[in-house]
């Protein structure tokens, strides 16, 4: 423990910035590294937001899910969006893009994918309309 300097007693001060007044999190990974203590102190409003096509490595249920377990009901949503993967909500790929990331390495191309029906743009504005909507109604004036 003591050569990962995890008895740091800088570890445990309180982290909060009374600047951020709300957070979105869109499909986060290995949420199981924060302690249910440290979710359960988190007084401010949340959207979580998770993929609802594992890729192979955690469930959103495990990841997102997991967060969502110990924040406030009252002022947390938790949305799963079906027919997204995790790499769903990074930029839209180029029209070659699924060439030149196979040619660098085999399965690569699995940045450019989703996961199902619809194209990435309309799952960025899917996920455009939840984040207005929860920014809009957790800091209406």
């Amino acid at each position: 423990m003591s050569e990962l300097g995890l008895a740091n007693p800088e570890l445990n001060k309180s982290m909060l910035d009374p600047r951020i007044k709300a957070f979105i999190s869109l499909d986060a990974g290995l949420t199981r590294g924060f302690t249910v203590d440290s979710l359960e102190k988190i007084k401010i409003p949340a959207l979580i937001i998770g993929a609802g096509v594992d890729i192979g490595d955690t469930d959103a249920k495990l990841e997102s899910g997991y967060v969502q377990e110990f924040l406030p009901k009252s002022s947390s949503n938790y949305i799963i969006i079906p027919d997204a993967m995790h790499f769903s909500f990074i930029q839209i790929c180029k029209s070659n893009a699924l060439d030149i990331l196979n040619q660098e390495k085999q399965d690569e191309s699995i940045i450019c994918k989703d996961g199902g029906y619809r194209a990435r743009g309309e799952i960025h504005r899917e996920v455009t309309d939840l984040i207005i909507g929860f920014l809009s109604k957790t800091f209406k004036k």
